[in-house]
């Protein structure tokens, strides 16, 4: 499971997960509540946002007074530290309200239109990239597709759509974004063959769209030789064997990134996911370990360790791993404590139950992915749940599918016929 990750927005750097604001080596912590608020905002900069899109988003569709709503955007503009001159958050009268996209550099020309304007629309692109969302996402979309329309000879526009539809895919949208993303990469890559990020795109989409590993593998070798610095080819390496269920090669792919960018998360949680899948549990607790010892705000390291505790036999362990993981998803005070409470009175099959309802009723902030559910319903002993998780999953064709073959979280189910079936279904790696 993951969270959500950080992402810039003016001066500011944010940190859903953490509730943070931080600029000038200085933190300002914000409630929840303004946090999906600010997240909500991030991801349509320059939007207007309606009232009713606001509470439908952030309360949950409940009823409340405009009176209410006020107050937060105050609370939020304050904690952005805006004032008369300096505004983050424009309130239209009877319309709604909008993030006031900062712009740097010195101002466009008046006979030019942003919207025709590359760079604008390549930085408006990475933005909403950077704030990894379903409706950030398809605005990043919607930007570097502008911008390729607007450039067709833009490598960087055909990149950057490549990489849109790629996380696009990655949450669900389907195998026609990663066939499109192929599409992109390899304008990308004809367009500026040096291009070491769209080698990297490349791989990754053949590797979904069309689960030809050498082919994919060709394209993720061209971009270390370009660049030997850029981690994510060693990771899209890494989940590529992974997926075949070459695990030692996954590994070494796995430990690169991680030695090139020793400070990422992302990277040390793919590292973590290989060996956990691999069933190396000890070696995963101790990668956990030292990704908490970084961040102990890392939601995927408590959840791994988690299951790791859980596969070495240590239950309380395990339960104490995974509920940090949920708290720190930003999962209230009270909820969590109900979670304790079913696990210490109905035991983990319970608690993975509650768990899974739980993700499927937050519709906010953490998107919670179909193998997430099917993993918990499986552990819950809740076959037909964990089933009928698993069809959505191919449906949507979820790239975590790719190692059903192998995850250790559905191993209460693997002997039931019914996995046999979807596993044949399953578009395997080769």
């Amino acid at each position: 499971m993951s969270g959500q990750r950080p992402f810039d927005l003016g001066r500011w750097r944010v940190d859903p997960a953490r509730g943070a604001l931080l600029r000038d080596g200085k933190e300002t912590r914000i409630e929840p509540r303004l946090m999906d608020l600010l997240v909500l905002f991030a991801a349509s900069p320059g939007r207007v946002i309606t009232k009713d899109e606001i509470i439908g988003a952030v309360w949950g569709g409940r009823a409340i007074g405009d009176d209410t709503l006020a107050a937060a955007i105050s609370r939020l503009r304050m904690a952005l530290g805006e004032t008369k001159a300096k505004r983050f958050i424009e309130t239209l009268p009877k319309r709604g309200y909008r993030l006031v996209v900062e712009t740097t550099g010195a101002s466009a020309k008046p006979s030019q239109s942003a919207d025709n304007n590359i760079d604008v629309l390549l930085r408006k692109g990475r933005e909403a990239l950077n704030v990894p969302i379903p409706q950030s996402l398809a605005q990043a979309h919607i930007y570097f597709e502008a911008a390729a329309a607007a450039e067709p000879k833009s490598a960087a526009a055909h990149a950057g759509l490549a990489e849109a539809m790629l996380a696009q895919h990655y949450l669900g949208h389907g195998a026609g974004f990663a066939v499109s993303a192929k599409a992109s990469a390899l304008a990308a890559t004809a367009l500026d063959p040096g291009l070491a990020i769209g080698w990297t795109l490349l791989g990754r989409a053949i590797l979904l769209a069309d689960r030809d590993l050498s082919a994919a593998d060709a394209a993720l070798l061209r971009a270390p030789a370009l660049d030997p610095d850029l981690a994510p080819a060693q990771r899209a390496r890494a989940f590529g064997f992974a997926a075949a269920g070459r695990f030692l090669e996954a590994e070494r792919a796995a430990r690169r990134a991680v030695e090139i960018e020793p400070l990422s998360l992302a990277a040390r949680t793919d590292l973590i996911q290989i060996l956990l899948a691999a069933r190396r549990y000890s070696h995963t607790l101790a990668e956990a370990k030292k990704a908490i010892a970084l961040s102990a705000q890392s939601s995927d390291a408590w959840s791994a360790s988690g299951w790791a505790h859980l596969y070495l036999g240590d239950t309380p362990a395990a339960v104490d791993a995974l509920l940090e993981s949920i708290r720190l998803l930003r999962t209230d005070a009270a909820t969590v404590a109900r979670l304790r409470s079913v696990y210490d009175t109905k035991g983990f099959d319970a608690l993975c139950s509650a768990g899974a309802d739980m993700f499927e009723q937050q519709r906010v902030i953490y998107v919670p992915r179909p193998m997430d559910i099917a993993m918990l319903r499986a552990n819950a002993g809740q076959a037909d749940a964990a089933f009928a998780a698993l069809e959505v999953a191919l449906r949507q064709d979820d790239p975590v599918i790719l190692l059903l073959a192998y995850l250790p979280h559905l191993d209460r189910i693997r002997n039931d016929p019914r996995f046999a079936l979807i596993a044949s279904r399953v578009r395997p790696v080769h």
